[in-house]
């Protein structure tokens, strides 16, 4: 075993490029399986990590201060059923202000709690950046510093005191919008209590509910946020990662154990010949393949630590990527367990792609061995090389389009991470440009800018026409259209539905998103979510009967847009009856003409319609799904690039060492270096134009059949203007990818290769 392991030894310092691919090939695979395996695990548990750790409460509850004391609520901390409980915190919802505001606020108004500390027995804050709130004037808000919303922002409310922004947090819990110090939530008038409470049993919404109306005793309960919406509408934008991960992870693993397979066992191939000298020393065929084995070990088991350390760090850093994006206090950490698993199916791989030629060279005799590394095999290839040659294509060029035929099986495999790599390239750029089209593809992504008026403003009551009259008449203006939401009932919803209703010049703000049928044109018709529609198995043309105030309605369905919820519906306003009572302040749209800023725009508006209780505020699309999209798409690409390059890299290293009494005749008769590295190159860029010529095709298919799957899996469908997204402008990038993996991975050993001494090469065989 001392001459064994002296051996290995030996032949890792001799082939240090060799060894550093294997390596890096390793390591790369092992990071990817690493990184897809975590992110794939995350999804199953990345919410309920998050919820205990943060110690996220089943239920928050308000109660109205007006029907009980601080005491009576205090008192259901300890109700039946409740294992943990903090409160009551006094809170008051601090009215939306006449004009634009600094900090999001909702047309409801901001709900505010006083908290000592982020900390607790019961939801544990996280803060996102800034401070906890230390006196009066300061709040910290929910959420993260996002497009203007920053930090030094000033929340002001009619008649209350101004505060400060100076921190922002997450929770894992619903009902609160921002925080203050409890002496500061008594300056501004509260008028509720706010319980949060963790149950023994809350496994679905229906216990969470009983569970609440045990604990509060009778105490009339205001409402309640029940922790399985947050957990579902997580789940539900997740849900969108899936497919693209997985799919990602399928190709990435497949380039690996590809070029796994090649590099490993060509550098056993590769040293035939020193396996014949071993055996002519007096190796036995077991020690033969104990060495080459150990060689291939080294490297292995050191590309496996390097790879589970980077792909334990990338999958932690997307993992916090991801709960950051969803507002998550934190979201754990890749399982242990699982990187063990993931790297011993690594090592387990690399050991029979170096068990298998091993023990066929161990079986070979010691002449024919010496001569394998030496002596090409006849007919391998040699009519289609005296061809090329014999062609008028250079010398240097019709010798490197045949070199792939002379090892038919390492260029296919070579071919096939080729062509894995152009395809995830491509699929990556087409998911790139569906997922900003989907970004963008709602009617809040169209509007510059959003105009309302204050309801206790005298002028609240003005009409939607005259409002929309007096922004037409503002100088920039290119559309309007007024919205108003208007509840409705639906049979075959448990729940109430939402109507969007649209007046005025409102095609321009309807988006891409139609999975079928076209838009409404005018009163009558009516275009539901597609996630409606297949659950009731409805199709264009069908009529769809609704009650909005009581009154019964037919509408016609010409159409259905994508999402998935099932309560969404937009329509004609005129379609509907005028509202009773009161009606809602109408939000007009506005899209301003070219060369207008829509910030100065807004500003105008305010300055002139302030005495109509006007307010103007900018639009803009929330792309922080998109960045985080983009960005795994980037990294899956990168990983998969770098391996097919890896693979090219090998397979012209493993030629050229076959090659090299080929090479150094040539060089002997009077070719010089640059050729030599031409005619090698050569051989890959074959290789890479076939691969780009085969996976930009596969990966058009791949990014229509993931795009359409998960349409299916969020029964939302997707429109054909995100799935057909490609162009030739599109595809020419992808195509070259191939050809430029090729050049970059097969350059570096062919300058090598070139750079060696005629006479070295030659004395040495």
């Amino acid at each position: 075993m001392s001459a064994v392991w002296a051996a290995s030894r030996a032949g890792v310092r001799r082939r240090r490029m060799q060894t550093g691919s294997i390596g890096l090939v390793v390591a790369l695979a092992t990071a990817t399986l690493v990184f897809g395996l975590g992110l794939l695990s995350a999804s199953h548990s990345m919410f309920d990590d998050a919820f205990a750790k943060a110690r996220g409460a089943h239920a928050a509850a308000d109660f109205d201060a007006a029907r009980t004391t601080e005491a009576q609520v205090a008192a259901t901390a300890h109700g039946s059923g409740v294992t943990a409980a903090a409160g009551p915190f006094r809170t008051v919802t601090l009215a939306r202000p006449d004009g634009p505001s600094e900090v999001p606020m909702q047309s409801e108004g901001l709900t505010v709690a006083g908290r000592a500390d982020p900390g607790g027995p019961v939801d544990r804050l996280s803060l996102t950046a800034g401070r906890w709130v230390r006196g009066p004037g300061e709040i910290v808000l929910r959420g993260k510093p996002m497009g203007p919303f920053r930090l030094g922002g000033k929340v002001t409310s009619p008649g209350r005191p101004e505060l400060t922004v100076v921190g922002f947090a997450v929770s894992a819990t619903g009902g609160v919008d921002g925080w203050v110090t409890p002496a500061q939530v008594a300056a501004l008038r509260p008028d509720g209590f706010l319980m949060e409470y963790r149950f023994a049993r809350a496994g679905d919404p229906a216990e969470v509910r009983r569970s609440l109306n045990a604990a509060a005793a009778g105490l009339p309960v205001r409402g309640y946020d029940s922790y399985m919406t947050a957990k579902r509408e997580f789940e539900g934008r997740f849900n969108q990662l899936v497919p693209f991960i997985t799919v990602f992870g399928i190709l990435a693993l497949t380039v690996s154990v590809f070029i796994i397979g090649n590099v490993v066992s060509g550098a056993v191939i590769s040293g035939f010949r020193h396996i014949g000298v071993m055996k002519a020393l007096g190796f036995t065929p077991g020690q033969v393949t104990s060495v080459y084995v150990g060689m291939v070990a080294v490297p292995t088991a050191a590309g496996c630590a390097v790879g589970l350390a980077v792909g334990h760090l990338l999958a932690g850093r997307m993992v916090a990527n991801l709960s950051e994006n969803f507002e998550l206090p934190s979201a754990g950490g890749v399982s242990l367990p699982l990187e063990a698993a993931a790297g011993g199916g690594v090592l387990a791989l690399a050991a029979l792609a170096a068990l298998v030629p091993a023990l066929r060279a161990g079986r070979l005799p010691a002449v024919q061995a010496i001569s394998a590394g030496t002596v090409s095999r006849r007919g391998r290839g040699r009519r289609v090389q005296r061809w090329l040659v014999r062609t008028r294509l250079p010398l240097p060029v019709g010798l490197g389009l045949g070199l792939p035929v002379a090892r038919p099986a390492r260029a296919a495999v070579t071919l096939a991470g080729l062509c894995l790599g152009v395809t995830a390239v491509t699929m990556g750029l087409g998911l790139h440009q569906t997922v900003t089209k989907i970004m963008t593809a709602d009617t809040e992504s169209r509007t510059s800018v959003r105009v309302g008026v204050d309801p206790r403003n005298p002028a609240g009551s003005m009409s939607a026409d005259r409002l929309a009259a007096t922004v037409r008449a503002q100088p920039g203006t290119a559309h309007v259209t007024a919205s108003v939401q208007r509840p409705m009932r639906v049979p075959g919803l448990a729940t109430g539905a939402s109507a969007e209703t649209y007046s005025g010049d409102y095609r321009p703000f309807l988006g891409d998103n139609l999975v079928r049928g076209r838009w409404f044109t005018g009163p009558g018709e009516v275009v539901p979510s597609e996630a409606f529609m297949r659950l009731q198995g409805l199709h264009v043309g069908d009529p769809l009967s609704v009650q909005v105030d009581g009154t019964r309605l037919t509408l016609k369905i010409v159409g259905a847009f994508s999402h998935p919820d099932t309560d969404r519906f937009m329509l004609d306003a005129a379609s509907l009856p005028a509202a009773k009572g009161r009606p809602e302040p109408p939000l007009l749209l506005v899209i301003v003409k070219d060369g207008t800023d829509p910030a100065a725009y807004a500003a105008q508006l305010n300055k002139t319609g302030a005495s109509a209780g006007l307010f103007a505020e900018t639009a803009a699309p929330d792309l922080a799904d998109r960045a985080l999209f983009s960005g795994l798409f980037l990294v899956f690409s990168l990983i998969i690039c770098t391996a097919a390059a890896l693979g090219v890299l090998n397979s012209v290293l493993l030629g050229a060492r076959e090659r090299a009494r080929d090479l150094g005749v040539l060089k002997a008769v009077g070719m010089p270096p640059r050729r030599v590295v031409l005619m090698m190159v050569t051989s890959m860029a074959a290789l890479g134009v076939a691969g780009g010529a085969i996976g930009v095709p596969l990966g058009v298919l791949a990014h229509h059949g993931v795009v359409e799957l998960t349409g299916d899996l969020l029964g939302s469908g997707m429109a054909a203007p995100w799935i057909h997204v490609y162009g030739w402008a599109l595809l020419l990038l992808p195509a070259c990818v191939g050809l430029a993996v090729a050049v970059l991975g097969a350059w570096p050993p062919a300058v090598r290769a070139a750079a060696v001494r005629t006479a070295t090469v030659l004395r040495s065989e």
